[in-house]
């Protein structure tokens, strides 16, 4: 088992608000860190559920910078391992104790997963100092090179459900584990925002045709479709729409942001 260091990151912030908040952060990670994908994970679902399942969750997206959030998304997802878990420690002035966010694999006979544990007990919904049965945590299964949340799981149900809404239907192939499925997802989205007259729906749709061309690597693509949706936000929706779906787009540009040097780097990595 590798060794675990704790390495100390000074947050460059660019507000009042974040620079008062944010007192530290500091990694576990192995004294020899990795900078490659072990498991040959699609590195925008782990980019994806760190967003959703821990920024977003711990109302962490405007306390960090964009460079914090891509250096903690680098350091779990390129040391993720089975013989050792690696962690974010964040400690938030006015609270009591960090934030701990630890990653695992693990696997069994039913196959192999990420396991991320918090010590936010859910019941007493406060920083602990240390895990406990109540901690929030996340599953997430693997498959091939996907990473798959278990609400995301196909099921018939889902599908015929979403029969009637296509952006949906879409965003269960994207994100679900049957790969046979992710060669309809462009198409589904085509039809969705050609048949769609409402600027919401339509500007959603946008946003998962982003996703979707992260995933396959076209940023360009996932950047002209940002540009689309940036283009319904600003002139067809009412302040009342802005007010409730503004975050959608403010995450989906900084997932384009963080991919585009992610997969920027690994690019350079091959060529030399």
């Amino acid at each position: 088992m590798k060794r675990i260091v704790f390495s100390l990151v000074l947050v460059l912030v660019f507000s009042a608000f974040a620079s008062a908040q944010i007192e530290y952060i500091r990694f576990a990670v192995p004294d020899e860190e990795n900078s490659a994908n072990l498991y040959n994970l699609e590195p925008y679902y782990f980019l994806h559920y760190f967003y959703k399942d821990v920024l977003y969750f711990f109302d962490l997206m405007e306390p960090l910078d964009l460079t914090t959030k891509t250096l903690m998304f680098e350091k779990m997802f390129n040391n993720l391992s089975a013989d050792y878990p690696v962690g974010i420690f964040l400690k938030i002035a006015g609270w009591d104790e960090p934030l701990c966010i630890s990653y695992r694999v693990l696997s069994n006979e039913d196959g192999m997963f990420v396991v991320m544990v918090t010590n936010y007990d859910l019941k007493q919904q406060k920083i602990l100092a240390d895990f406990s049965e109540n901690c929030y945590a996340r599953l997430y299964y693997i498959f091939g090179d996907k990473l798959v949340n278990g609400d995301k799981l196909f099921s018939a149900e889902k599908e015929e459900d979403y029969q009637t809404n296509l952006n949906n239907l879409a965003d269960l192939y994207i994100f679900d584990e049957r790969v046979e499925n992710d060669s309809l997802v462009e198409d589904l989205l085509f039809e969705h925002l050609d048949t769609t007259e409402s600027a919401v729906l339509r500007y959603v749709g946008y946003l998962t045709l982003a996703q979707y061309y992260m995933i396959t690597d076209d940023l360009e693509k996932a950047e002209e479709n940002l540009a689309e949706a940036e283009m319904m936000f600003a002139d067809y929706f009412t302040e009342e729409d802005k007010a409730n779906l503004g975050l959608p787009f403010i995450v989906t540009k900084e997932e384009v942001q963080i991919m585009a040097l992610v997969k920027g780097a690994a690019a350079g990595n091959v060529e030399e």
